[in-house]
Parts: structure tokens; C-alpha cells; sequence
């Protein structure tokens, strides 16, 4: 009976193990930024929100099941919005996926990048925009994402 159940114990501790390499071996997505679009401040505010659309790529071959994504946009070198969302969507196998996060930035950093790019004799912005997917199962619970670029008008 002891040899059954060690034998059993060891089985299921191989396919626990098995499931762990499977889990941490997912590959970032690829994260684009597709839309960017000015909210109304409130009044008296010191500080302006953005609707920001997301295309998200997935390279790996099974889905992702996506409980919410936490990001930081820095444009030339400098941090310039931050957002947040518990919007639940899946990300098919190979495939990709939109959605909306609303983010938010203080006047201050948007004073503080007109001032740099006026500076600039390029009007071309660095960007880069890294975060986290957060999963709705399994043992990894998030998956970071990192995409820097230029942008030129």
C-alpha cells in the first residue's frame, strides 16, 4: 500500500512540476499603443486623463486569460502617465486582443515634456511603455511586458 501511494505522490509531483515549466515559459506579449484620445479634466484639476487603446499580441501557443494590466508610459526618459485595469479579456493563442485604459498624468509632467521637446531641435519622442498582464490562473499570476520606440511626427 506504501509503495502505491509513493509511487502516486511522485506522479502527481511530476505533473505539478510539468505544469510549472509550462506556466513560466509563457513568452511576454507583444503590447502596441493604437489610440490615444484626451479626456475632460475636471474642473480645478491638476491633472489630465487619457483614454489609451492597447492592441495586445500573443506569441504563445494557448491562451491567455487576462484578470487586468498595470503599465508606466515614460517619454524621453521621463515617466508621463500611469494606468490601471481590472477589465477581465482573454488573449487567444496567436492571436491579439484590444482594449481601453484610462490613465492619468499631472499637468506638471506635461509642462515638463512640452518644455523638453520645445528644447529639442528633433521633434522625433523616445517612448517606452512597460508593465504587467495580471492572470486570472494558474501558478504564474503575472507576465511583465517592455516596448521602447521612436516616435516622429
Amino acid at each position: 500500500m506504501t509503495h502505491a501511494l509513493a509511487r502516486t505522490a511522485a506522479l502527481l509531483l511530476l505533473l505539478c512540476l510539468g505544469a510549472c515549466t509550462s506556466m513560466s515559459s509563457l513568452e511576454p506579449p507583444e503590447v502596441q499603443v493604437t489610440s490615444l484620445e484626451m479626456l475632460a479634466p475636471a474642473p480645478g484639476a491638476l491633472e489630465q486623463r487619457f483614454a489609451v487603446g492597447l492592441r495586445l499580441v500573443n506569441p504563445n501557443n494557448r491562451a491567455i486569460a487576462v484578470d487586468g494590466l498595470d503599465f508606466e508610459l515614460d517619454v524621453n526618459g521621463q515617466r508621463l502617465a500611469r494606468g490601471v485595469t481590472n477589465r477581465a479579456f482573454e488573449l487567444p493563442r496567436l492571436g491579439e486582443a484590444e482594449t481601453s485604459v484610462v490613465v492619468t498624468t499631472s499637468v506638471f509632467d506635461i509642462l515638463r515634456q512640452a518644455v523638453q521637446m520645445s528644447e529639442r531641435r528633433d521633434q522625433a519622442m523616445d517612448y517606452r511603455l512597460r508593465g504587467r498582464l495580471h492572470l486570472g490562473s494558474g501558478f504564474v499570476r503575472t507576465v511583465p511586458f517592455d516596448r521602447s520606440g521612436t516616435l516622429t511626427p
